[in-house]
């Protein structure tokens, strides 16, 4: 990028100026030649005008590679005083288009550059403020949430004791009418606590304090697992779940299996949730080493294109799913993908408003987890 900046410079100066330099000089040769023909041709001996004519060449090649070798020098020096504070300036926007607020540039001009060197810093400085006046509100949203989840575990912990031990008999015979309504009051207890959770799992995950064990696993008995932890759902959804054929066979892959289940389980979840009935989810394991792609399909209401850049936004819901499905946090998606990224792999989708949606998990058969990157005080990335 430097040097593409500086040759362009470059070239633009150096033809400017030899230009400016050889046009007045060839012009003057012109005139010189026109006066040798018309008066001193007729005056002179022919031998002492070929000699004239040739000390004049000579003369003008001299100048010539003089205008050319000035105009190199000052194309050189000019292009370099302006391509250089350039370069320094895009590196600058090139970090910050990265995230990295820590940069600074040294100003030592009193010019137009300086004053466009100082404006840029004024600006990360002010972006910086920004954005850590986000991180501080956001911080404590976090911990109002945390608080919040924690005080309400324990009460919904009682109540799921008690609606348990109605159900058991325990308490007494209960009829048909109030087993129904206990069922349903139990369905809403656990909507409840997976709030919870999925609330303290956010919390924690923004403090950077939701920890990972990684260690090898059976991927295939865990997916078949998690999907027959599902049955009740698709049940009562009527939902047709297919299981593309043959799973592969002795696929291993590290990760935290605890955490791989709320990533994977989110995604298959809203699939059931936001397909009609009698409709189908269907999942497919593709293995291409080094990787696993997990495919999770549904015939659902998809999403749509507003939608789709905010999705794995914290507490984001897409507008068409707020019409048909009142329950619900916004908290799944952003969960999984936070979880997917802390084992180094990839999620995204396709969709089609109406036609159904395609979520596929990307997971390295073997990863080790990195230590976070300590990020540095202002550095100064050059001078202008």
């Amino acid at each position: 990028m430097k040097l593409r900046v500086h040759g362009t410079l470059f070239a633009k100066f150096f033809w400017t100026l030899t230009a400016l330099g050889t046009i007045p000089m060839a012009i003057s040769t012109l005139f010189l030649y026109a006066t040798y023909e018309s008066r001193i041709r007729h005056i002179v001996d022919e031998d002492v005008a070929r000699e004239l004519q040739l000390n004049s060449g000579i003369q003008f090649l001299l100048i010539f590679l003089f205008v050319l070798i000035m105009a190199t020098f000052a194309a050189y020096i000019i292009s370099r005083n302006i391509s250089r504070p350039l370069f320094v300036l895009t590196e600058v926007m090139k970090r910050i288009a990265g995230g990295n607020l820590n940069i600074q540039i040294r100003v030592r001009r009193q010019d137009e550059i300086g004053d466009l060197g100082n404006f840029v810093n004024e600006m990360v400085r002010r972006v910086k403020e920004a954005r850590e006046r986000q991180e501080e509100i956001s911080a404590v949203k976090s911990e109002f949430i945390s608080v919040a989840a924690h005080q309400l575990r324990t009460p919904l912990s009682i109540e799921k004791w008690a609606y348990n031990l109605l159900l058991d008999g325990d308490v007494g015979k209960v009829t048909p009418k109030q087993r129904e309504l206990l069922e349903k009051a139990v369905m809403a207890n656990e909507s409840m606590i997976r709030l919870v959770h999925n609330l303290l799992d956010a919390a924690r995950i923004e403090e950077g304090k939701f920890g990972y064990t990684f260690q090898k696993m059976d991927f295939v008995p865990f997916l078949k697992k998690l999907l027959q932890d599902r049955t009740v759902l698709l049940r009562e959804k009527k939902i047709n779940l297919v299981v593309q054929h043959p799973l592969p066979r002795d696929l291993f892959l590290t990760a935290d299996e605890e955490r791989l289940s709320i990533a994977i389980g989110n995604i298959v979840d809203n699939a059931i949730r936001y397909t009609a009935s009698g409709g189908l989810v269907e999942i497919s394991v593709d293995t291409a080493p080094p990787w696993v792609t997990v495919a999770v399909r549904d015939t659902g209401i998809g999403i749509t294109k507003e939608d789709k850049d905010r999705l794995f936004t914290k507490f984001y819901r897409g507008s068409n799913v707020m019409h048909i499905a009142t329950e619900g946090t916004g908290l799944g998606l952003f969960l999984a993908k936070n979880i997917v990224i802390a084992h180094g792999g990839e999620i995204w989708f396709r969709s089609r408003e109406t036609e159904g949606t395609t979520f596929f998990i990307k997971l390295p058969l073997e990863f080790s987890p990195k230590s976070p990157s300590v990020v540095s005080h202002d550095s100064f990335v050059g001078s202008i």
